[in-house]
């Protein structure tokens, strides 16, 4: 033993200032009670770090710990034995270590070894790291008889890059095996934060957690990532520029890791890290051989990174830092080779269907026409509303546009995709453009067909005005289409809904919408799924079954959250229509909150008129019930810029008509409201409701109640009441029944304007027996100037009403009143104004408003002057009943 190496009994010195692996250290607590303990893990997972941490923590009268490192040269059995007797008779507290015999057998070197643990006072723990350097067929063996052999004070730890077999089974079923394997050997956020604080740059919580997540916890990685930081390298670089080709973890991996491994097996590897999910198949067709399994198998148990996706074994994955480096390295020094392998891999993925996958691999080859071709096989435009709109964005991205125009399928996936990504000009050019190309082109009818389902889909996002004819047309293409279509008829199924919805045929809406969702659930397409139930909900709440419409809601959101994410695209939209809900609830913060971040979401996402409608006007009419009436024609003028950009002509119009409400809830001056009623057009829009088919059913409807809460304001009664009688005969025509509370309330209020209480008191009770079961409140809050008298005669003459509806008549109330101190004091009038308008409508002088408030009586003067202007009146009189009317002061007071 003249060469003898006197550093391998013990840990390396180099090692340093390690994390402490406090956790880990508790489960080798464990090692004295089991036989064998086992620590495998690929190279830069802290084995030997974690070993010399527990020997150092262990009492030298609690036991004797051997320690011997292992090289490439001790796979010799002879010089093996030679070391692990020495190792054994290190620091054995007995004077001098004695030397071993300069040439023993293996046998007889077992049976010395025996004997001698058997002798040893206290428990004997044996670590061999590094066991995977000299691990052979001989070596096996002798450890295997050790460890079936030894004494039972006797316990082995050995730590390795490959899994070592050494009889361990057995000691499995006896429960004398401890294993700690990769998963266990991962930093966690505690250990990295404490590794990262010696950087002097303090990282926040979320960069720990990127940078755990990208290194998937691996302690060599975080720690180069540790040491760039500390080098000068900025922290969110370092974070967001972490690859497997970062130099520090390049080198490593290379050194440490691909040069170790026999050529063989490292051409696999490279082959093998080009896919992110591997089989036997795929191992077969990327290295041309028929035993993939069994190579997995092997790959796994040799610590190259190589893990199981489940406990099945059926798929199997790389460390995403150890595979991009290899792939990096493949392209870099084979280029031609890589990209024949991932046309191979686009191929191989496409003939089965994973679509996605297949697109990623094409990209990365660089073959546009395969690209193209995997695209148009698989549907094209087909696979947007399947949810997989990111596939084609990525395809189409990569390709010339000439190549999309000549392939029809890519050439209407270009349209569907400017139609979800809202840019609905560059959708229409294009959509012309195809339609000119493929005139007189000998098209199949089912290609035709789907141009037809893109255009009409296009014309729906326009929001264009379809009649009741166009709608009978698309049932009958219904009926002539293949029954597995699945997709088209979806497609034409959702679109007839939503325009039988828009022209509140509600009921022939609903039987479409619900065969559109059974498509779609033929082909397992959620995504657009979620829109059917988007759109059922806004018929259940059309028809005023509110609480089916939130529970419809609450369901697809859950979907949404699981599946896409809580602010994702579909998120922004359900949550417009949640938020429309909840303000009719008047839960106006819950639904604010929605608004806050779906709002911008929208604004620069997929979006269509409902759900824009929905989102703006439910933000302008809360903002304007909180005295924020200058935020809320913000919000209508952002409405207005959406809906020009769009080219969303209903949208732009049901700004208007916002606008005009919001006025009239905010008492403006009669003449300005009638001044800017005119400017929009409000009478063409009323006007539109005694057409059969209107372009545009919502804004008639809008303008028609506008139009009659401004007659009721000028007292033109009669006209009022006879609007609102078409309106009633309408809506329950089509099943309206959240209309029905809106005509109801201004009917009731017109009816008690003429002196007809019976008549009012009836209308008024149908609307809170619509509302009270659905708990819609919100319409009584924004027509208070015509609910308020209503209201108290109800509370007044009220006898023994059920506790359900005393319930509800309280709750309004209630409502009526934060409303319109909200209004009083932020909103029409200053908080001085609203004070002096108060002492007012009590009765008291301009000297006695002085006195009480403290100030001059001219000012009180001002202040007055200033109050008859914004309600357009000269006279003290008609200030106090004007304001109690529009709901400013309490009325009655």
């Amino acid at each position: 033993m003249q060469d003898l190496i006197a550093a391998k009994f013990d840990p390396p010195m180099w090692m340093g200032d390690q994390i402490r692996r406090d956790a880990l250290l508790g489960r080798l607590q464990g090692v004295l009670r089991h036989r064998l303990t086992l620590v495998h893990a690929p190279a830069g997972y802290g084995k030997t770090s974690l070993l010399s941490q527990w020997r150092d923590s262990i009492d030298a009268g609690t036991a004797h710990v051997a320690w011997l490192t292992l090289d490439r040269d001790d796979r010799d059995l002879k010089r093996f034995v030679k070391y692990l007797l020495l190792a054994l008779r290190q620091d054995r507290g007995d004077g001098e270590a004695r030397g071993a015999p300069s040439d023993i057998p293996p046998r007889a070197a077992l049976s010395a070894i025996v004997n001698e643990l058997g002798d040893a006072a206290v428990p004997v723990v044996l670590i061999l790291d590094d066991l995977h350097h000299a691990f052979s067929e001989p070596v096996g063996q002798f450890l295997e008889s050790l460890v079936r052999l030894a004494p039972p004070n006797c316990h082995f730890l050995f730590s390795s890059r490959d899994y070592p077999w050494v009889g361990q089974s057995i000691l499995a079923a006896e429960e004398q095996l401890l294993e700690i394997g990769p998963a266990d050997l991962r930093f966690s956020a505690q250990e990295t934060e404490c590794l990262l604080t010696r950087t002097d740059r303090p990282l926040e919580t979320l960069d720990i957690d990127t940078l755990l997540d990208r290194t998937e916890g691996w302690p060599i990685a975080v720690q180069l990532a540790s040491l760039s930081i500390k080098r000068g390298m900025g922290a969110e670089r370092v974070i967001d520029e972490y690859c497997g080709s970062s130099s520090d973890l390049a080198r490593y991996l290379s050194e440490q890791v691909l040069m170790t491994l026999p050529q063989e097996t490292r051409d696999i590897v490279a082959r093998t890290a080009l896919v992110d999910r591997l089989t036997g198949e795929m191992v077969d067709l990327l290295c041309d051989r028929q035993d993939g399994w069994m190579v997995l198998e092997r790959l796994e148990q040799q610590g190259v990174f190589l893990s199981p996706v489940s406990w099945e074994r059926r798929e199997y994955r790389y460390h995403q830092l150890f595979a991009e480096y290899l792939r990096d390295r493949f392209e870099r020094s084979d280029r031609a080779q890589f990209a024949a392998l991932q046309r191979r891999i686009a191929s191989w993925l496409a003939e089965r269907g994973q679509v996605a996958e297949a697109i990623d691999h094409a990209i990365l080859s660089g073959d546009d026409l395969l690209m193209a071709a995997i695209l148009e096989d698989a549907g094209g435009w087909r696979l947007i509303p399947q949810g997989l709109q990111g596939v084609v964005v990525r395809g189409l991205a990569k390709l010339p546009i000439a190549l999309i125009r000549a392939r029809p399928r890519l050439a209407l996936a270009q349209v569907y995709l400017q139609i979800k990504l809202g840019e609905l000009g560059s959708a229409r050019a294009e959509f012309d453009r195809f339609l000119t190309q493929v005139e007189g082109a000998d098209l199949s009818v089912d290609l035709r067909t789907e141009v037809r389902v893109v255009g009409d889909t296009l014309t729906d996002y326009e929001n264009q005005p379809v009649t009741f004819d166009d709608l009978l047309a698309r049932e009958a293409l219904l009926r002539k289409l293949p029954a597995n279509d699945h997709l088209v008829l979806a497609n034409i199924s959702e679109t007839l809904g939503a325009k039988y919805f828009e022209g509140g045929w509600l009921e022939r809406a609903l039987q479409p919408t619900l065969a559109a969702r059974d498509h779609y659930l033929a082909i397992g397409s959620l995504y657009s799924d979620l829109f059917t139930r988007f759109l059922e909900a806004r018929i259940k709440r059309a028809q005023g079954r509110s609480r089916e419409a939130e529970a419809i809601l609450q369901s697809a959101c859950a979907d949404i959250t699981a599946n896409y994410g809580d602010r994702s695209d579909l998120a922004a939209n359900c949550a417009a229509f949640k938020a429309e809900l909840l303000f009719e609830q008047d839960l106006v913060a819950e639904a604010r909150e929605l608004l806050v971040w779906a709002l911008p979401h929208m604004e620069q996402s997929d979006g269509w008129v409902d759900v824009y409608a929905a989102a703006y006007l439910t933000e302008a009419r809360a903002l304007a019930g909180e005295g924020a009436f200058e935020e809320a024609c913000d919000i209508i003028a952002r409405a207005r810029r959406v809906a020009a950009r769009r080219r969303l002509r209903q949208l732009e119009m049901l700004a208007d008509i916002c606008s005009i409400e919001l006025q009239i809830s905010q008492g403006a001056p009669t003449h300005a409201v009638l001044a800017a009623a005119a400017v929009v057009g409000l009478d063409p829009m009323a006007d539109m409701m005694h057409e059969q088919s209107p372009p545009y059913r919502p804004v008639a409807i809008a303008a028609s109640l506008c139009r009659t809460r401004l007659r009721l304001l000028i007292g033109e009664v009669e006209p009022a009441l006879e609007e609102l009688r078409k309106l009633r005969e309408w809506a329950e025509q089509h099943g309206a029944g959240r209309l029905l509370i809106d005509v109801n309330i201004l009917a009731a209020a017109g009816l008690r304007g003429k002196g007809e209480l019976e008549q009012a008191r009836a209308c008024f009770d149908e609307a809170v027996g619509i509302a009270m079961f659905q708990n819609i409140v919100r319409p009584f809050v924004e027509a208070r100037q015509f609910v308020q008298a209503c209201l108290d005669d109800a509370l007044e003459t009220d006898g023994q009403v059920d506790r359900f509806r005393a319930q509800f008549m309280k709750s309004l109330a209630k409502s009526l009143a934060v409303y319109r101190n909200n209004v009083t004091v932020l909103g029409v009038f200053s908080e001085a104004e609203a004070e002096v308008l108060l002492y007012l409508s009590q009765g008291h002088s301009n000297k006695e408003i002085a006195r009480i408030i403290g100030m001059s009586p001219d000012t009180v003067k001002y202040r007055l002057k200033s109050v008859f202007r914004k309600i357009g009146v000269s006279k003290r009189r008609d200030a106090v009943r004007i304001s109690a009317e529009r709901g400013l002061i309490p009325a009655g007071m």
